[in-house]
């Protein structure tokens, strides 16, 4: 399964040259993954877990062939039609237990990423190198 070795390469170069990404990745990926399973029952899980794993996967991918891009970044696309309906589960559920509060948090991260996507793809376009070398100073 080179794919998964493909993602496990990726982590740990982007752990490697970014001390943020080795704070936010593991925040933004793990708990997608765990509560997934754990909540693997419910149709929200299900979709933020494939939506996960398939968004590292392709990331992984543009991360073999073309390292560090910022353009990489893109992959949270697959978060924009989900995040409209992950809010509205929240209001209509309200947070009443520990899965509200998962989605609460699966939220409030996924709606981070399209700030920093859209700050990497500034960057990109602003910048000659796109790589993430000190991204984070």
């Amino acid at each position: 399964m080179g794919w998964i070795r493909d993602i496990k390469n990726m982590i740990e170069d982007l752990q490697r040259v970014s001390p943020f990404m080795r704070v936010w990745g593991p925040l933004l990926n793990a708990p997608m993954v765990l509560g997934g399973v754990v909540f693997i029952n419910r149709f929200e899980a299900v979709l933020i877990l494939v939506s996960c794993v398939g968004s590292v996967a392709v990331a992984a991918q543009i991360h073999k062939r073309v390292p560090f891009t910022r353009l990489s970044s893109l992959v949270h696309v697959v978060w924009l039609p989900l995040f409209p309906y992950l809010v509205q589960v929240l209001m209509d559920r309200g947070a009443v237990d520990l899965y509200s509060a998962w989605l609460a948090f699966v939220t409030l991260t996924m709606g981070i990423c399209p700030a920093l996507d859209a700050l990497n793809i500034g960057l990109y376009l602003s910048s000659s190198s796109n790589k993430y070398e000190g991204a984070d100073r």
